[in-house]
């Protein structure tokens, strides 16, 4: 009987050394699985960062992508850059590369120092050889840079680089690395990104739990027809960060209508100052809603049109717009 029952004893006892053995087996297992996830995810994060050192440098030749998903690949760093875009000189001045820049058009106006780098012209059509007479290392252009002068400019050998967003304002994040990248400005690009990422989120923070406000945005009116920005464009992104609801959604492109904008009485139109006197005092527009209660307010189209740091800065003064009281109370 005692041997029966040493035995069985010795018997539970290896059995239980077995799955203690197969427990600490399967842990084991499971903790090189998650070590290699891990390794694997560092190997993607290093590929990712091969265009820069730990220091944030970028490592020449490099190779980027545009919008138009035209790859182009530098043999070294550029010195001299023509903008043909007012955004993509604004984000220039933000990574601090300005002493590149020696070239621009008439419409990049922002910052004031600007003034003195020489212009090439209109954005179209592009002065071409305004442009090789200034020697660029580098030609950067965005919206309203058209195919053919791209093509002229790479048929001469001359780099060109195409950063446009057409349907929000996580694509200005691309854009600005994209040129931090380029302009060897990596550590300040992320600077900005991340400057312009705590803006909109202080706005969320105060609005998040409130209703949207209908709103309505002038890109034209009148007899040549009504233009706003529709649903797919960057435009709305911008309304719809601010807390607006965008009365015209449910269009693409620009094109509107007045019997929609009649119909959907927006609570606040926003529009630049050159069009407020004549859409506040002009039939039918005069018999808004928000007319009639005063909430037509002109703002900075440059800060809504243009795909730079300051679209942060716009969502932040149309959130105050669109909601007085409660940007007030904190803000005393």
């Amino acid at each position: 009987m005692s041997y029966f029952r040493s035995s069985s004893g010795g018997r539970k006892n290896q059995k239980g050394d077995f799955m203690r053995k197969r427990k600490r087996l399967w842990v084991l297992i499971c903790t090189l699985a998650l070590v290699s996830s891990l390794i694997g995810c560092g190997t993607k994060k290093q590929e990712e960062d091969t265009n820069t050192t730990a220091k944030g440098t970028t490592k020449y030749p490099v190779t980027v992508t545009g919008s138009d998903k035209a790859e182009l690949t530098l043999e070294k760093e550029p010195q001299k850059i023509v903008s043909v875009a007012p955004n993509i000189t604004e984000i220039i001045y933000s990574l601090d590369a300005q002493n590149k820049l020696v070239g621009r058009t008439d419409y990049c106006d922002y910052p004031i120092e600007v003034s003195e780098v020489e212009s090439i012209g209109p954005l179209y059509p592009l002065d071409v050889e305004k442009v090789i007479s200034l020697s660029p290392d580098l030609v950067i252009g965005s919206a309203h840079f058209d195919e053919e002068s791209k093509k002229k400019l790479e048929e001469l050998n001359i780099p060109v680089l195409y950063l446009y967003e057409e349907h929000s304002v996580e694509g200005v994040y691309t854009i600005i690395q994209t040129l931090g990248t380029v302009l060897n400005s990596s550590e300040k690009a992320s600077e900005v990104v991340e400057e312009m990422k705590q803006k909109l989120d202080q706005v969320k923070e105060k609005i998040d739990s409130l209703d949207p406000v209908d709103v309505y945005y002038v890109v034209g009116f009148g007899e040549g027809g009504e233009f706003t920005a529709g649903g797919d464009t960057f435009i709305h992104d911008i309304l719809t960060l601010a807390g607006g609801k965008n009365i015209a959604d449910d269009v693409f492109g620009w094109s509107y209508s007045l019997e929609k904008l009649i119909e959907k009485d927006p609570t606040v139109i926003l529009l630049p100052s050159y069009f407020y006197d004549s859409f506040i005092t002009t039939e039918p527009y005069s018999n808004l809603t928000a007319v009639k209660n005063n909430r037509v307010y002109v703002i900075d189209e440059n800060k809504l049109s243009r795909q730079c740091a300051r679209n942060a800065d716009i969502v932040l003064e149309i959130a105050n717009l669109l909601y007085p009281d409660i940007f007030e109370q904190k803000d005393q």
